[in-house]
């Protein structure tokens, strides 16, 4: 015997009466600004573009001080990633999965010319994520990740510091024309 859909639809009515009268939340993520959701995004994608393209230069670097800063890069930046994952699931802002991580460099350079592009790349990323950073000290809406950016500006500036100065204390790289 087929079973009334009234009754069904009266539990169902009542249930939605029921979330409403309770106060219907929208998702934490819906209720961040985009100015926060912007910054864990970005700051996500560059931190494991650097662990990423670090990894990738301790295989392929010449100069032995260029991949004790890549190691360093991968120690450094593993913790700040994990500490902005878990803030980020704190205030409901979803850390999309890394897609395409930058490339930091041309696959068919290695040794000395791939040093010198690596340590720009990474400069250029540190000068970015700085930016970001900063912006999100200044600006943020969310306290915890105004403090975790204002937290780790210290070690970004060092880093761009240190890609800097290898960068020049490296011989230049000529062309074989």
């Amino acid at each position: 015997m087929p079973r009334p859909v009234a009754p069904i639809l009266l539990v169902g009515i009542f249930l939605l009466g029921a979330i409403a009268a309770l106060g219907f939340r929208q998702p934490a993520a819906a209720q961040n600004p985009t100015g926060d959701q912007h910054f864990v995004e970005a700051a996500a994608e560059l931190g494991l573009s650097r662990i990423a393209g670090a990894e990738d230069a301790l295989t392929r670097v010449r100069d032995n001080r260029v991949r004790i800063f890549a190691e360093r890069l991968i120690e450094d930046h593993r913790p700040i990633n994990e500490e902005l994952a878990l803030l980020a699931a704190d205030a409901g802002i979803p850390i999309p999965e890394p897609t395409a991580l930058l490339v930091t460099a041309s696959n068919s350079e290695s040794g000395a010319a791939f040093d010198q592009i690596w340590l720009k790349a990474e400069a250029d990323a540190h000068e970015e994520m700085i930016r970001l950073f900063e912006g999100q000290t200044a600006d943020g809406k969310d306290v915890r990740l105004r403090t975790f950016a204002a937290n780790h500006l210290a070690a970004l500036r060092d880093h761009l510091e240190i890609a800097r100065s290898l960068g020049a204390e490296l011989p230049p790289v000529t062309s074989a024309k």
